[in-house]
Order: structure tokens, then sequence, then C-alpha cells
């Protein structure tokens, strides 16, 4: 389950990442490790001399607070790079990575991408431009997010979903990633009750399709407005 907030999304096609061809230029020789859905690839405490490249799936990364509540603080897709992004290593990992869907990671100690980092200035340039699209995301969803009524959160992270994790279906774009009303919730910090009645506003006006969990958003999603109600075109006058 995604749990309380998400600070990231994973970077939209076309943007900066990474892939085993990047590693094999500059030299680089990678372990590579398979995680099935639900199964975690590190926690708080464990040792941090290594970076992580998501080759294939969808992975997550939370913490736990106080109250035992999960914050997710990012959710990631192909291409990313994850773990403390800093190429110093720091005693031991600060958050929570797990497989959402089976996943593909290259694990690659920091000190091998510092040499690789003096030898190839491209490799370089290539993975400070990950970090940095990294960030700008996460700048970019809080902006979107934070100080906006229930349903302008919602209509904002479906359609920055639908951009990252969407495949064309028709006129829409369906998520690869199954979500529950629960889990979108926990991204925008609101409650179950709350985000069902905005999907169900959402339903009926056309704005998306849910089948077996898998939503759908149509492009009249991303073209709302705060405050704003759509009719239904298709529901009889």
């Amino acid at each position: 389950m995604f749990n309380h907030y998400v600070e990231a999304l994973a970077p939209a096609a076309g943007q900066p990442h990474l892939c085993l061809e990047d590693f094999a230029r500059a030299g680089i020789r990678v372990a590579e490790r398979r995680f099935g859905a639900g199964e975690t690839i590190y926690a708080p405490g464990d040792p941090d001399g290594h970076l992580h490249v998501l080759l294939e799936g969808t992975v997550r990364l939370y913490k736990i607070y106080g109250d035992y509540k999960e914050a997710t603080v990012a959710l990631l897709a192909e291409g990313d790079v994850f773990g403390e992004l800093s190429l110093e290593e720091t005693p031991r990992q600060n958050a929570f990575a797990e497989a959402v869907t089976d996943a593909r990671v290259a694990v690659v100690r920091k000190s091998v991408f510092k040499e690789a980092i003096k030898r190839r200035p491209e490799f370089a340039l290539k993975l400070f431009s990950t970090f940095s699209e990294r960030f700008r995301q996460s700048e970019e969803t809080i902006g979107g997010l934070l100080n906006r009524e229930v349903s302008a959160r919602l209509a904002t992270l479906l359609s920055h979903l639908g951009e990252r994790f969407g495949e064309p279906d028709g006129s829409a774009t369906t998520l690869k990633v199954r979500l529950t009303h629960q889990d979108l919730a926990n991204m925008i910090f609101s409650t179950r009750e709350a985000v069902s009645k905005e999907m169900s506003e959402f339903q009926r006006a056309g704005l998306i399709e849910v089948r077996n969990r898998r939503i759908s958003v149509t492009p009249r999603l991303s073209k709302r407005q705060p405050g704003e109600t759509f009719s239904n075109p298709g529901a009889a006058a």
C-alpha cells in the first residue's frame, strides 16, 4: 500500500534516465537483482555503500514516523536512481525501498560510480541530469499537492501518474499500476472516504474510468480548474 504522501514521481518518457547500455559504455559492471512485488529492497539501518538503478518495474520509497504511519517519499519507474543520492558513502540507509511490482534493479558501489565520473564526463552528465530531474519532480509534485482542495490534489496526482505510469488506451491513458482509493488518499494526505467521493464525481463527469482497479485518465482531467465541476457529456439532460 502507498501510504501518506508522495513527494516525487518518476520521470516522464523522454526525460533523462540510466540504462544498462550507459553502464556498459562507462565500463561499469553492475550486479543485477530481481525482486517480487511487495519485497523489500533495503530498509533503514542497512549499509549504504551502493546506488540502485531501477531497470524494470515500479518501486516506492517510504519512511515510518513515530505513530507508525508510513510516508511515501517517492514512486519510481524505469531508469530512476535511488538510495542515498550522494556519492559519499554514508553509514546507513534512512528509508525503505519496496518493489510495488516485480522489479529488476542494478546495484553499483558508490566508489565505482565516482571512478566512472572521473573517466567519462558524458556518464557524469547523464547521472547528474537524472539526479536533477528527480529533485525537479519532487518540487513540482509538492507544489501541485499542497494547500489545495482534495479534488484538485487528486486531479493533479492522477494527471501526473498518467504521464509517468500510463499507457495509451484510445483517447485516455490507463495507469499500469493498480491503486486503491486508500493508496490514492495516502498519497495526497487525505482520507479514503474523501477520495472515494471525488473519484465517483470524476467518473460521473467522464474524467476517469476504473476497470479492475486500473484507472484510465482522460485529457479533460488535466484541464480541470480548482472548484470547477463537469457534467458527463454522455448523461441524459
